[in-house]
């Protein structure tokens, strides 16, 4: 870690995640599915942060990965660790047709 980077636990790193998402998305943000490594507690310093961001659809995954990518940058240059958000459909997050999904649903944490 940077001398400008702080470590942060995951309750706060998941409280910051979604308060800054739902400035971005207001109400269309369902929900935040934090999975991989932060989800397991058994991530490193250097480890990535890995989301679903659950939207009310439809989701245009250009313009609403940019969101999310514009909301989560300034936390993610304060931790000094990579942050993956992907933007599904919530919808569609719930129905599990993809194995992503039923593997965020089985392993990972709504926060």
């Amino acid at each position: 870690m940077g001398p400008t980077q702080t470590a942060i636990d995951t309750q706060t790193l998941a409280a910051r995640l979604k308060a800054d998402l739902r400035k971005a998305f207001g109400d269309r943000l369902r929900g935040v599915v934090l999975y991989g490594s932060e989800a397991r507690h058994d991530a490193t310093p250097e480890s990535d942060i890995d989301l679903l961001v659950l939207l009310a659809g439809p989701v245009t995954l250009g313009r609403d990965l940019w969101t999310c990518v514009d909301a989560l940058y300034p936390l993610q240059l304060e931790i000094g660790r990579p942050i993956h958000a992907l933007p599904v459909d919530a919808t569609v997050y719930e129905k599990g047709e993809y194995a992503l999904y039923r593997n965020a649903r089985r392993d990972g944490v709504l926060v």
